[in-house]
C-alpha cells in the first residue's frame, strides 16, 4: 500500500485540505467526496488507481480539514474554492471523480472553467425532481447538540438506514464527519438544490460517464442524467449503494480505468 500524503492548499477564501498519492505523472485525478464524507472516503480507492493515476482528494469547504464557509454558500462558491487549491498545486488540467454532492460540484466545475477538467466520472449525478427536492428538504433537521447524545444517535441511524452493510467503523467515521460539518451539511444539500445541474451537465461537451449503485439513493436520476449528455455512457452497479467507494472500490476504480484510460 502507498503512502497518501496529505496537505493544505491556499485559496483566496481559506486553507483546503487535501490527501494526494503520486506514484505516476501525467493528468491528475481529481476526487471529490459526497456530502457529509471527506476525501478519506477515497483512500482506498486511490490505493487501488496508485499505477495508473495520480490522485488527489480534496476536502470540500465546511468538510473534513477545510476551511468553514460562509452562511448560504453555493455550488459555485464550492467549485471556485477547489479549482483555486487545484490551481495553488500546480494543476493545469484534470480528470474529475464525483460522488453525490461531488458530482454537481464537477459539473459547477467545468462548467465555469472550460478546458479546465478533461474527462469526468459521475456517480450518483443528483438530476432531481421538484418531488424529490421537496422530499429531501423535509428529511433535513437543523443541527442541534443533544444532552443525551441523540444527534448523533440519530445520524448513526440514518447511516445504517441508507446502507445496513456498512461496517461499523466507516459508520463511525461518518456519523463524525457529520457532526463536524454540522451546518455546512445543510447548506451543501441547499446549494445543490439551488444549482442549475440539468442545464449546465446538458451544456458540456467533455466525455462523462456516468454510474450508480443499484441501491444508490440516487439511483433514480441515472437515466434522466443520460438523456441530459451530448457525450457519454451510463453504467449500473448491481447490489451496491451510495457507499459504494467503501463497500466496493474496485468496481469504482473499474470503470474509471475503463473510461479514461
Amino acid at each position: 500500500m502507498s503512502i497518501i500524503r496529505k496537505g493544505y492548499a491556499d485559496t483566496p477564501n481559506g486553507q483546503i485540505h487535501f490527501r494526494q498519492l503520486k506514484k505516476v505523472d501525467g493528468i491528475p485525478l481529481v476526487l471529490l467526496h459526497q456530502t457529509a464524507s471527506s476525501g478519506v472516503m477515497f483512500e482506498a480507492l486511490m490505493n487501488l488507481l496508485a499505477d495508473d493515476f495520480h490522485t488527489i482528494a480534496l476536502d470540500t469547504p465546511g468538510f473534513g480539514a477545510s476551511f468553514s464557509p460562509p452562511s448560504l454558500f453555493t455550488v459555485s462558491y464550492l467549485s471556485a474554492s477547489l479549482q483555486a487549491a487545484l490551481v495553488s498545486l500546480g494543476v493545469e488540467s484534470c480528470y474529475v471523480f464525483g460522488h453525490h454532492t461531488g458530482s454537481a460540484i464537477a459539473v459547477q466545475m467545468a462548467h465555469d472553467y472550460p478546458n479546465f477538467i478533461k474527462m469526468m466520472v459521475l456517480s450518483g449525478a443528483p438530476v432531481l425532481s421538484e418531488t424529490q427536492i421537496n422530499g429531501l428538504k423535509a428529511s433535513l433537521k437543523p443541527f442541534a447538540l443533544a444532552e443525551d447524545g441523540s444527534h448523533l444517535s440519530h445520524v448513526w441511524e440514518r447511516i445504517r438506514k441508507c446502507d445496513s452493510s456498512l461496517p461499523l467503523e466507516t459508520v463511525h467515521r461518518e456519523v463524525l464527519l457529520a457532526q463536524s460539518a454540522r451546518e455546512a451539511a445543510q447548506g451543501a444539500y441547499q446549494a445543490v438544490f439551488d444549482q442549475s445541474f440539468g442545464e449546465q451537465l446538458s451544456a458540456l461537451e467533455i466525455p462523462i460517464q456516468l454510474i450508480s449503485g443499484e441501491h444508490d439513493t440516487l439511483r433514480a436520476s441515472l437515466e434522466p442524467a443520460y438523456t441530459l449528455l451530448k457525450n457519454g455512457a451510463m453504467k449500473l452497479i448491481p447490489n451496491e449503494g451510495a457507499y459504494i467507494c467503501d463497500n466496493n472500490p474496485q468496481a469504482v476504480a473499474d470503470v474509471i480505468r475503463e473510461f479514461i484510460l
